[in-house]
């Protein structure tokens, strides 16, 4: 009887232990491929990459979010890193740890799961099922964020407080308190409901498990609130202004929650109706949480700080915000089935809910789970080699040591290095979450620009727009306008080829302004293209298309045109592939662009007409994402016909 318990034990060990394995290979897989496809849309892992590598190299400055690290968030946990990084010199070395650590989730449940009472069997779909979990998905597959750890610390530490380890409890507690500031709260919730809860055990072992912990949570927030943020942020991120709706300070938040509730109110109904976080959660358990109240109260602080946040991507499940709440709720589950006698379900009821909670996850993957963009991913992989040896081209020409401007997908490529910026605070010309002016920093040595990146021009996040006003009444310049007032202050010489453009800090090239055709565009007052041709007749992978523009400024510029090539054929099929912003950095006086056109097979072989259009971006974008595209033309003129080309195979003779 003995050994046959034992065989089952290790049964349900390495069934949960092998689905932790294939959970951790599938999610750094997919995380990989999303690095190398450049599909990062934060800056998330490039700022701790560029933390910790400056940290190595006897620095605490990091230009990529323009806050020294601690300075975004108080995250000491990512020191531990520090050694790693110099070992394994890569960015993703992040993303793996990070899904390790994750991976853990499965034996540790499993384990809790035991010791709670729950028989193998169940125990084992219980571990199943929060790794089956849309949230821990997304937790794992969202780049890297030290706040993804709490996950799996936290389980590490609810163990070790079943298991009555009271080192490892203090160990767990004080790394989870390292994973981020906020994380104060939640366990400062933990020890206080644990103390009601566990008041019979004597003031004795309530100190020493919940009091002095708590003592330190509340002692360490205080710290990070008062000392350290203000001392290393200095307001270049202000995350106090995602409550503004609620009020303009901390205690002015609190006093309006007390004399205006209907504020929080309208606030959590906005998250609770329009986001997923909470329901992301609760539906794949089957709600069962809800019998087990105790633990919603401890993650209230961290549901409360996310769901009253204006910030949308904060109500979702999508980023790293669930990986506190997944630990707890899934406690509540294991709990309330660990002890049925608490909600009266009968005997056949509980010996389903663990099969039930299987279903209900699988059916949450493909409701809202990754899934899907898992597939996409793997997909892009073996689709996307041509564009991603050509991005990582673009990338290669940038040496280690040049200080560089670069989108937000390409950031973790260019991490380890001393000066690298983001494009998306200058296109927003704001600091991130405030309504501060962004200070540009001196011209770099390299600006690289993916016009095609949807992350960095995002209208809809409010990084890429037309001339706006700020609610103090300040206006904000167009993206394009930024832009352009950074890259004026010195020459550049452009490589551009499909949607890419590579600046480089150097003299440009003196040519001869062409002989004018009479066929003069004008394109706002101070703008004239003064030719415009292609270099051929005939287009194929092997034989790129070349098209060559002639400006001439007077002035200060009034616009910036984008531009794009409309390819049609004469069945009415048509394409449109984008050059992006023409000559943004230009001053008055002629200037020559030559874009590349480079990648034929989105084209099906056969005659085209081409058209060159032109026309004002930032209010087109603007105005797609506020659902007013129906509004005048921003089109700057007319399109340009410049005759038609002959697209051939590929293996057709250069």
């Amino acid at each position: 009887m003995i050994t046959a318990n034992r065989q089952a034990v290790e049964s349900g060990k390495v069934i949960v232990t092998t689905i932790s394995i294939l959970f951790f290979a599938l999610c750094t897989w997919v995380s990989f491929a999303r690095w190398a496809n450049f599909e990062y849309r934060t800056f998330d892992l490039a700022y701790y990459v560029q933390a910790i590598w400056q940290l190595n190299h006897g620095r605490f400055q990091v230009s990529v979010g323009n806050v020294p690290l601690l300075g975004n968030h108080v995250e000491p946990i990512v020191f531990l890193f520090a050694p790693l990084l110099a070992v394994f010199r890569h960015p993703t070395v992040f993303v793996v740890v990070q899904n390790a650590a994750l991976a853990t989730l499965g034996p540790v449940s499993y384990n809790i799961a035991k010791r709670l009472g729950v028989d193998e069997k169940r125990a084992c779909l219980l571990s199943v099922a929060l790794l089956l979990t849309p949230a821990a998905g997304y937790i794992a597959l969202h780049e890297f964020h030290p706040e993804a750890l709490a996950a799996p610390l936290l389980l590490l530490m609810l163990q070790a407080q079943v298991s009555n380890s009271f080192g490892r409890h203090w160990l767990w507690f004080i790394a989870v308190l390292a994973c981020k500031e906020n994380m104060a709260l939640l366990l400062a919730a933990y020890c206080a409901v644990q103390c009601v809860l566990q008041r019979k055990r004597g003031l004795t072992e309530l100190r020493k498990w919940y009091l002095w912990p708590m003592g330190l949570a509340i002692s360490w927030f205080v710290i990070c609130s008062s000392l350290i943020t203000p001392a290393l942020n200095s307001g270049n991120i202000d995350y106090v202004a995602l409550y503004d709706r609620l009020g303009t300070s901390p205690r002015n938040i609190l006093y309006n929650g007390v004399t205006q509730p209907h504020l929080i109110g309208a606030a959590l109904f906005q998250s609770l109706s329009q986001g997923n976080l909470v329901w992301g959660i609760l539906f794949p358990f089957l709600c069962i949480p809800l019998l087990r109240p105790r633990w919603l109260l401890i993650g209230a602080p961290i549901l409360l700080q996310h769901l009253l946040s204006w910030r949308s991507s904060e109500w979702t499940i999508y980023f790293h915000y669930a990986a506190p709440l997944l630990p707890l709720f899934w406690m509540a589950v294991v709990e309330a089935i660990a002890r049925p006698s608490y909600w009266g379900a009968p005997a056949i009821v509980r010996r389903g809910i663990p099969w039930l909670l299987i279903s209900a996850c699988l059916a949450a993957q493909v409701w809202l789970g990754p899934l899907g963009r898992m597939i996409a991913t793997t997909a892009n992989w073996f689709d996307g080699r041509a564009e991603r040896a050509q991005k990582n081209a673009f990338v290669a020409q940038i040496p280690a040591t040049a200080s560089v401007v670069a989108p937000l997908p390409y950031l973790s490529h260019l991490a380890m290095r001393e000066k690298l910026y983001s494009l998306h605070h200058i296109l927003k010309g704001l600091k991130t979450l405030s309504r501060a002016a962004y200070e540009p920093p001196a011209p770099t040595d390299f600006v690289l620009i993916d016009y095609l990146d949807s992350a960095t021009f995002d209208p809809g996040a409010g990084y890429y727009h037309p001339t706006m006003k700020t609610v103090d009444g300040r206006i904000i310049p167009s993206s394009d306008r930024l832009l352009h007032d950074f890259l004026k202050q010195c020459s550049w010489m452009a490589n551009s080829a499909d949607a890419l453009t590579l600046f480089k800090q150097g003299e440009r090239p003196v040519t001869a302004p062409p002989l004018s055709s009479g066929n003069v565009v004008e394109i706002g007052s101070h703008t004239q293209l003064t030719s415009i041709n292609k270099s051929g007749d005939e287009f194929s992978n092997r034989r790129p298309l070349e098209i060559r523009l002639n400006w001439k400024f007077q002035g200060e510029r009034d616009v910036f045109p984008w531009m794009l090539l409309r390819v049609a054929n004469d069945t009415g099929a048509a394409s449109v592939l984008t050059k992006g912003l023409c000559a943004p950095g230009a001053l008055t006086g002629p200037h020559e662009e030559i874009w590349r056109i480079t990648d034929a097979r989105p084209l099906a072989p056969g005659e085209y007409r081409l058209e060159a259009i032109f026309m004002d971006n930032t209010t087109r974008a603007w105005l797609n994402t506020t659902g007013r595209a129906g509004a005048p033309s921003t089109l700057l003129a007319k399109p340009i016909p410049l005759g038609r080309i002959q697209v051939v195979k590929e293996n057709a003779a250069p």
